[in-house]
């Protein structure tokens, strides 16, 4: 869908490693096989190798190199909370991981919304909808919105890439965007 909207997409997939022998499985091409043959797609699977936080040691740098081939836009597939947080055990301290990923989100996806996981998906949307009413309006000054989409059957995804575009639009806006994306080199260099 992306590419067909006149962009070029870069996909930095980040497995987790493992703790005792260090491998990855880095199957993300494989799964990815209706796009990565796309001339316009770009898919790299990196081994987060033990780098906490979901992403791998050069992910920075490889988004600059996407950026300068003319990848205009950049998922990172970062290694989620239980896959990586290998330290958290009790159901509590897994909480407050995932309050601390949700006061960070600017739009929130629910994925898989279809067949037998339709119901399931729209209960998780309007119990994270009311969540994030919870929290402080965030510096960006943009309240986050959440989603559900198939990758099977394409439901949502339409949806989905016009809340990035709204949020791009507000940030832009009220110059949050370049001001984060200052802060953001200033941390990386």
């Amino acid at each position: 869908m992306v590419t067909s909207l006149r962009h070029r997409l870069a996909v930095l997939a980040i497995d987790p490693s493992s703790e005792r022998s260090g491998g990855s499985i880095l199957g993300d091409k494989t799964r990815m096989e209706s796009i990565s043959a796309n001339p316009d797609v770009f898919i790299r699977p990196s081994p987060s190798a033990g780098s906490l936080g979901g992403v791998a040691r050069k992910t920075r740098e490889t988004i600059v190199l996407c950026e300068a081939a003319g990848f205009d836009v950049i998922f990172i597939e970062t290694v989620g909370v239980g896959q990586s947080e290998t330290a958290v055990h009790s159901g509590d301290e897994l909480q407050g991981i995932k309050r601390g990923i949700m006061e960070m989100a600017d739009l929130m996806v629910i994925t898989k919304a279809d067949g037998e996981n339709l119901h399931k998906a729209e209960l998780a949307k309007t119990q994270f909808q009311s969540a994030l009413q919870l929290f402080p309006l965030p510096e960006s000054e943009w309240r986050p919105r959440v989603y559900t989409c198939s990758a099977v059957s394409g439901a949502g995804l339409e949806e989905v890439w016009k809340g990035v575009e709204e949020f791009l639009d507000h940030t832009q806006g009220n110059g949050f965007f370049r001001h984060n994306r200052n802060r953001q080199n200033k941390y990386w260099m």
